[in-house]
């Protein structure tokens, strides 16, 4: 072996050495190599040139020159522990997987203490089908970690929603180690919070190429890919994480999640109770499970699901609220009084706290109570705005432009390949759900569920060129395309039905990208009187989105710039636009049902009326409700709270002309 070059020699490797790095930075591999080579040539054990040599090779495919080239750094210098992982990286390319394990098994056995060669054991006895021995490395290499003590940290920063100080912690973990797999993670799951995707594709790609085994980084990645609605995707790395650490209860209970709103509620119940298998001590898995099986119309189960969440979490408000959100519970006086003592206890959560509050509005009010009723979906509400407000000035200003940039609608085209959408849009609470259950009980049209895809694609805009800015790019061309994307990303939510539903209701705003990218679209805009709507809307606790209901005079702002662009879309497309009232359907269930059908090109089918016979997932707010027969108490319930609705009717104005209904 060739000894050290003299002093001066080693400045001249280590500045050509620093030339190497330099050009690989740049992108610059093939200078980088010529570099290393002369390295090389004047010192053939320099064994910092022979690991990113090796590197370099490995990147080209040329796995055996990097193989030996690694193995020699090795060799000569078994304390660099960077060789010795390189090379068990590239041997695990080449797929030697066995001599890998062997590479590893020797460096762990030397240097007990190295959480990265740990953390690449368990890597590699994953990919060899050894679970449980790779689970045990994951666990050595996490009591290993150097930074172990700020990954605690931020992860309690985390739960306690400190999440400067939990960004801050993670940050400087990466900043000492950019290759610290569980501190990418956080930093990507801190990205979904905030909605920003991109950072978080770019981090979890990191951290999978880094440890594609594992089942943190693949739960992640299924979280990543829900929020893009490709459930399809997100189930697939959710079962991942399950083949990985199948006694790992968080990895079942993610697969339950992306099922659910894959609409895949068997699926997704048949996970929780999994993962409830493994650990039956969680709460909010059994709320999960109660939700599956709200969905699936197991009404007795649901109940009894979401009072074990209560049995095993008496503050966890949002349990109490699910049982009220069933619309026909009643909660007992026990209940009550068990919800007004918790909320005495300072230590409940803002989001339990609401959640208290709302349950308590819906008990007071089935107790005709309204005075202390409304005062608990105000207070539900005050806590909700405080932890997510609403720019509706900023909404304003969007409803303003896009009316510029749809001046008129596309005709609508009946002879398009592919189904037909049947868009139903308006606001949260108008009827919605069960229009969709009537529409869905026809043997031509599936149901669905309120599919997110085109608030994707714009959310996709505003991070670009803007919203509605981004559509002054896009020619015939362009909006087919997305069409055609749509289509193809919503398959997996329906059957062969040549027809199939939409509903979500925030779509109204999209009317004119819906008409240009999809021509064949029907629109059906769903609408109720705005005092009993804007009602429903306060007294509903929404998981999420929707913030423009936790303020009255912000709902009636909300109504008016709805009805004043849903105005704009009968104006640009006359008659492109089926209306369907709410109260009309109360009042004429048949002639309603028999005119939107055919509106829709659809023929008269008798399933239609008995839509609460049709068994199908139903997975909104009025679930319960439209398993039932029509009812009219809906229709004007807004007068019980007359004289605290003074807010809303105030600014909904003269819209109350046109759109509030005498007899309401």
């Amino acid at each position: 072996m060739t000894g050290p070059p003299p002093a001066s020699a080693q400045g001249d490797v280590r500045q050509a050495f620093a030339n190497a790095q330099r050009w690989v930075n740049a992108g610059r591999r093939e200078l980088a190599i010529e570099q290393l080579e002369a390295i090389l040539q004047s010192v053939p054990g320099e064994v910092n040139s022979l690991c990113l040599l090796g590197s370099l090779f490995s990147s080209q495919g040329r796995l055996d020159e990097a193989l030996a080239l690694l193995a020699r750094a090795r060799d000569t210098a078994p304390g660099f522990h960077q060789a010795t992982l390189e090379l068990a990286r590239v041997q695990r390319q080449a797929s030697q997987l066995d001599a890998a394990l062997e590479t590893l098994k020797d460096l762990t056995a030397r240097v007990p203490d190295h959480s990265r060669a740990w953390n690449m054991l368990g890597d590699a006895l994953c990919e060899a089908k050894q679970f449980e021995k790779g689970r045990r490395a994951f666990r050595k290499a996490a009591e290993t970690d150097p930074h172990r003590g700020l990954v605690a940290r931020s992860i309690k920063a985390l739960t306690e929603n400190r999440r400067a100080d939990a960004e801050r912690d993670l940050r400087e973990v990466v900043k000492a180690d950019p290759d610290h797999v569980h501190a990418l993670v956080g930093l990507a799951s801190l990205a979904l919070d905030a909605g920003v995707t991109t950072d978080a594709e770019r981090l979890l790609e990191r951290a999978r190429r880094l440890s594609p085994f594992s089942d943190v980084v693949w739960r992640n990645i299924a979280r990543l890919e829900s929020e893009r609605a490709d459930y399809a995707k997100a189930e697939e790395a959710a079962r991942l994480a399950v083949e990985v650490a199948p006694d790992r209860a968080d990895s079942w209970s993610m697969l339950g999640n992306v099922q659910a709103w894959g609409l895949k509620p068997d699926a997704a119940r048949d996970s929780f109770r999994q993962c409830l298998a493994v650990d039956a001590e969680q709460p909010r898995v059994w709320l999960s499970l109660g939700h599956a099986l709200k969905t699936l119309g197991e009404r007795a189960d649901c109940e009894a699901a979401y009072r074990e969440a209560i049995r095993l979490d008496p503050e966890l408000g949002e349990a109490y609220w699910s049982l009220a959100d069933l619309k026909t519970y009643r909660f007992d006086k026990s209940e009550r009084q068990n919800m007004v003592e918790a909320l005495k206890d300072n230590t409940v959560t803002p989001s339990d706290r609401a959640g208290f509050h709302f349950a308590l509005g819906k008990a007071f009010e089935d107790a005709g109570a309204f005075e202390e009723s409304f005062d608990h979906y105000a207070q539900g509400n005050r806590i909700k705005a405080r932890l997510d407000r609403f720019d509706m000035d900023g909404f304003e200003g969007t409803c303003a432009k896009l009316k510029s940039a749809f001046p008129s609608l596309a005709e609508r085209a009946t002879n398009a390949d592919g189904p037909t959408p049947i868009f139903i849009v308006g606001l949260p609470r108008s009827g919605s759900t069960l229009l969709e259950q009537i529409l869905a009980s026809h043997s031509a049209v599936d149901g669905t569920m309120e599919l997110p895809h085109m608030l994707t694609y714009v959310r996709d805009m505003i991070a670009g060129p803007g919203y509605p800015e981004a559509l002054d790019a896009m020619d015939v061309a362009d909006f087919a395309v997305l069409g055609a994307r749509y289509l193809d990303e919503t398959a997996a939510y329906h059957g062969d039905a040549p027809y199939f539903i939409d509903k979500m209701p925030n779509n109204f705003v999209h009317v004119g990208l819906i008409t240009r990218a999809l021509p064949n679209a029907i629109i059906i805009d769903a609408r109720r009187d705005p005092r009993d709507c804007g009602l429903s809307c306060f007294k509903q606790n929404f998981a999420r989105g929707q913030t423009f209901t936790y303020d009255l005079e912000t709902l009636g702002r909300y109504y008016r710039s709805y009805a004043d662009l849903m105005a704009h879309w009968d104006a640009a497309g006359p008659g492109r636009v089926i209306r369907v009232r709410y109260e009309d359907v109360v009042a004429d269930l048949e002639r309603e049902v028999r005119r939107v059908l055919a509106s829709c090109g659809l023929d008269f089918e008798e399933a239609c009326l008995r839509f609460h016979e049709t068994r199908r997932a139903v997975r909104t707010a009025s679930a319960e409700q439209v398993r039932q027969p029509i009812y009219a108490s809906g229709v004007g319930h807004w007068r019980k709270y007359e004289h605290r609705l003074e807010p809303l009717v105030r600014s909904l104005g003269d819209v109350l002309a046109t759109e509030g209904r005498a007899d309401g």
